[in-house]
């Protein structure tokens, strides 16, 4: 089991306090964040767009919101360590564009 470090991009930590008035999000995604860490949770859908670049997305739900409805967590993962980029609720957004993800992206992994 290989226990990587995590990290939280500014975007990210905005995004997730943007959506604290969903009740219990916030335990989720550090549970979610921790089993990707440590490959308890398999890898999410690779990040279209991006080339080869370690860059997933996946499922987060709540007891209030399933899954479909859920928050997409958009992260970076290699051996060393897995970098939280962004969350959004699917209801607001379909998904992120890809030179936003690069640029969130460029500030802390290349």
């Amino acid at each position: 089991m290989c226990q990587r470090t995590i990290e939280r991009a500014q975007r990210f930590k905005r995004d997730l306090k943007k959506l604290r008035r969903h009740r219990g999000l916030s335990s989720k995604v550090q549970d979610i964040l921790s089993g990707l860490a440590t490959d308890i949770i398999p890898d999410g859908d690779q990040f279209p767009g991006l080339g080869e670049r370690p860059v997933f997305k996946i499922r987060c739900g709540t007891e209030n919101m399933g899954r479909r409805k859920g928050a997409r967590i958009i992260y970076y993962k290699d051996d060393l360590k897995l970098v939280a980029l962004c969350i959004y609720l699917k209801n607001d957004r379909d998904n992120v564009p890809g030179k936003e993800i690069m640029a969130v992206l460029e500030k802390y992994v290349l």
